[in-house]
């Protein structure tokens, strides 16, 4: 994501100055209404510094914010100063990264930051999530719950990526070897046949030209093609977030049969999950709405979730607002309904949660149930074409010569 450096008038009419990270300036933008804050000034920094990069510390990966989230939940659950509690924590945890992470929070809370200024700085070197209920629980009081909540809600998310990518990994590792082999087959096996072919001047049918020819390609391309699209491939997904294409990608992404609908479940039980704690926590809707929208991961699910805390904070419904925004499931349509019901909304929303997140997880073992068969039927096909084709002027040759 790229950096934007603004300057604001807040809700009190004092200017202030800073900067966030946001995949585009209209997110930035949209982010900073969110706040309540007057836009005077809001430009790109040119300094070529990424959110990740933001920090001296680099960026917490899921675990690593778990493991922080607990820590603060046991300081500040134990009624202990923050400031002290993660100063000692910090001596004890095993990830050298956290230690790092509590030792700044700990100095830049004792220069007199507030613990939401420290989140807000931070931002894009954690956890979306983590930064919602950290603001949330400083804007409630309930610090301590929301923080253990977070921890529970990072472990789930966790889950179900993982499960995501342990279906993506068996087709994953099927096609790398399927390739291998096929390497194997033309750049070995069938130059020895070409000369055989060209030694004893035979006629060679149709199948046999093409799959030569074939191989003559793959003598060229296979062994590197493979790892140059990998590397094409991550390349661009990295390259998308520093040049603002993020949206770009994720709605390329999530046009993959399966693969595309598995995330996409994913991110909308995410925002559920999420949307139904802070509710339960009494946070106010909008509020809520869009705390969770930080969240989500797939750009454009997130800039709907923003949008429709936007509409929210209007005075529209958020049944109405949905509707409008029209890129919400038909079940959540008719759950928003229940939006003025506070707790009986709140675990509502933990239905619709469980079950994205199960579809997300039937959608990740069907491509892999999928893909098995596929690649294997298609290496069949071809070795089996190969072999055929191979043959056929080899019988031939031999009728010739009987």
């Amino acid at each position: 994501m790229t950096r934007f450096r603004y300057r604001a008038t807040d809700e009190s009419g004092l200017e202030v100055e800073g900067d966030l990270a946001a995949p585009s300036i209209d997110v930035a933008r949209l982010e900073l209404a969110h706040r309540g804050w007057q836009v005077i000034e809001l430009v790109a920094d040119q300094s070529g510094v990424s959110a990740s990069q933001s920090s001296p510390f680099g960026k917490l990966s899921g675990s690593e914010a778990e493991l922080l989230a607990g820590q603060m939940a046991n300081v500040t659950g134990a009624g202990l100063p923050l400031s002290a509690g993660l100063r000692a924590l910090s001596e004890e945890v095993p990830s050298l990264r956290v230690r790092r992470w509590l030792r700044a929070i700990s100095e830049r809370l004792d220069r007199g930051q507030s613990l939401g200024a420290v989140a807000r700085d931070a931002e894009g070197s954690w956890p979306r999530y983590f930064l919602a209920m950290l603001m949330a629980g400083q804007r409630t009081g309930r610090l301590p719950t929301l923080l253990n909540e977070c921890v529970v809600h990072l472990r789930t998310t966790a889950e179900v990526r993982r499960q995501l990518w342990v279906a993506m990994a068996y087709p994953s590792v099927l096609i790398l070897v399927a390739w291998l082999l096929l390497s194997f087959l033309a750049t070995l096996i069938m130059p020895q046949f070409r000369n055989i072919f060209s030694g004893f001047g035979v006629q060679l049918p149709g199948l046999t030209v093409a799959i030569l020819a074939w191989s003559d390609v793959m003598q060229i391309i296979g062994w590197w093609f493979l790892p140059a699209l990998v590397g094409v491939v991550w390349l661009a997904w990295v390259g998308s977030e520093s040049l603002g294409w993020e949206r770009a990608r994720d709605a390329l992404v999530s046009r993959i049969p399966l693969f595309g609908e598995a995330r996409r479940s994913a991110a909308l039980g995410e925002f559920c999950r999420l949307l139904s704690l802070l509710v339960k926590y009494q946070v106010g809707l909008p509020e809520a709405v869009r705390l969770a929208a930080g969240s989500v991961r797939d750009t454009d699910l997130r800039e709907a979730c923003l949008e429709l805390a936007t509409r929210v904070e209007a005075g529209e419904s958020l049944t109405e607002a949905a509707t409008q925004i029209g890129r919400f499931p038909q079940d959540l349509l008719h759950l928003f309904r229940w939006a003025d019901r506070g707790e009986d909304f709140s675990e509502g929303l933990q239905n619709p949660s469980d079950v994205l997140s199960a579809q997300s997880r039937v959608h990740s073992h069907t491509l892999a149930i999928v893909c098995e068969p596929a690649v294997t039927i298609g290496i069949g096909i071809t070795v089996g074409l190969t072999v055929i084709a191979l043959f056929m002027p080899l019988v031939k040759l031999l009728n010739d010569l009987s």
